[in-house]
């Protein structure tokens, strides 16, 4: 089975290529600079272009089974309103025409899951978060909204603050307000969950919040 990786060259996206790579996949990853991946060689299959060029998106796609969109404020360059959600939109038409169903989308409590409570931590993040990066916050929302409202088998994965760090397997998944979430995730447990995800069911159309277990 293929995945196509956008982010890749994020803070998480070297987890989520060793992790793949550990489960078995093969893996084509999209990045403006070929440079960053050099280290992994012939391992993985590298696209070089933009969230603007459809074409090299649709190259990065083709023959996938899923992908997995790590792309968020980190991994791109405000130069427009709502840059995230402008690409993925780009890569959800191009799914659409090639037939790939499976998308896993990173995103953040800012995004409300019909199945949450309420849970004071997580809104007090949100709105902070909110008031110093308003325009990160307004695109992450937006990138949900647009991945939710798609005819795709999406699954948004809610990560309160990423720390460097392997994966461990000790996490907890649930519903802000419902499950006891914390409010650190390390970078390997998020990679091991977001590769996971491509064959899992339990997740397709619902968006679980996700931190390490404390």
């Amino acid at each position: 089975m293929k995945i196509a990786l956008f982010g890749g060259t994020g803070p998480t996206g070297r987890h989520i290529i060793e992790e793949a790579l550990r489960q078995g996949y093969k893996l084509s990853v999209y990045t403006r600079d070929a440079g960053k991946l050099s280290s992994f060689g012939s391992k993985i299959e590298v696209v070089v272009g933009d969230l603007n060029n459809r074409e090299a998106i649709k190259a990065c796609v083709a023959g996938a089974d899923a992908v997995i969109s790590a792309l968020g404020p980190n991994s791109l360059k405000a130069r427009e309103k709502r840059p995230i959600m402008r690409g993925v939109s780009t890569i959800i038409s191009v799914m659409e025409e090639l037939n790939v169903r499976r998308l896993i989308q990173i995103s953040t409590a800012s995004y409300r899951d019909p199945k949450d409570g309420f849970d004071f931590k997580a809104q007090a993040f949100v709105m902070l978060f909110k008031l110093i990066v308003h325009n990160a916050y307004d695109d992450i929302k937006a990138t949900a909204e647009l991945v939710s409202n798609s005819h795709l088998d999406w699954t948004l994965v809610r990560i309160p603050n990423l720390k460097d760090g392997p994966a461990t397997g000790q996490v907890d998944v649930g519903w802000y307000g419902k499950t006891k979430l914390g409010m650190k995730l390390s970078r390997g447990n998020l990679a091991k969950f977001l590769v996971d995800q491509v064959a899992a069911k339990e997740f397709v159309r619902v968006a679980p919040g996700i931190a390490d277990r404390s």
